[in-house]
């Protein structure tokens, strides 16, 4: 059986995608996440889980020892601190750094694929984010989006394609320190639902929404 390995399972993205993947009952699935909801949506899913702390490389690489290699990466993981940039601390740069694209770069660096595997990084619209207060999560995006480049043509050569999706605003969590996701948000399920109709052609960028 295919393996398939979701990173931010718990979010709200990351839990649709977890949710659907299941559904088509034909991967071996692993969950990483936040550990307080994490093992209930495991077993709600008969996935496996394990917890990760995604800045510290160690523990990324030891989940893919674990896994082995895999058929689908989903990197869904992603953290917001709408804090002006002088008044942000180191600490909570890289915080968030950790979550946007350490994570993402370790996942890459120690994955193991299957031939004709498929990498899904999700970004976003840099025009809907370079606005006050989101300078660190703009700097990550963009980030992720220059990983996601690379990664693509250095993985060409072991037959393992790297979709990039960029989304519109999504109604999840991340909205929380906002108060609420704007009009007009993407329900979370159809996200999922849209991201995982459009690897069927295995794009290199894949933009929801337009």
């Amino acid at each position: 059986m295919a393996t398939a390995i979701i990173f931010g399972a718990t979010g709200g993205i990351g839990s649709a995608l977890a949710r659907q993947v299941a559904g088509e009952g034909r991967y071996r699935l692993v969950l990483s996440g936040r550990r307080a909801a994490l093992s209930g949506l495991a077993q709600s899913l008969g996935a496996e889980a394990l917890s990760t702390d995604l800045g510290v490389e160690l523990e990324v690489h030891a989940l893919f020892e674990l896994t082995g290699p895999c058929d689908l990466l989903i990197y869904a993981a992603g953290a917001v601190d709408p804090t002006p940039l002088r008044e942000m601390t180191s600490g909570s740069w890289q915080q968030l750094m950790d979550a946007n694209l350490t994570g993402a770069f370790y996942a890459l660096k120690h994955a193991r694929f299957n031939p004709g595997a498929q990498v899904v990084l999700l970004g976003v619209y840099p025009e809907f984010v370079q606005a006050p207060r989101f300078g660190a999560y703009a700097a990550s995006k963009a980030g992720l989006e220059a990983l996601a480049e690379v990664a693509r043509k250095e993985l060409r050569r072991d037959k393992v394609g790297v979709t990039l999706v960029r989304l519109p605003a999504v109604e999840t969590g991340l909205w929380q320190p906002l108060g609420k996701a704007p009009k007009g948000a993407l329900d979370p399920k159809d996200a999922a639902a849209q991201i995982l109709d459009g690897l069927k052609d295995a794009p290199p960028v894949l933009e929801l929404g337009r």
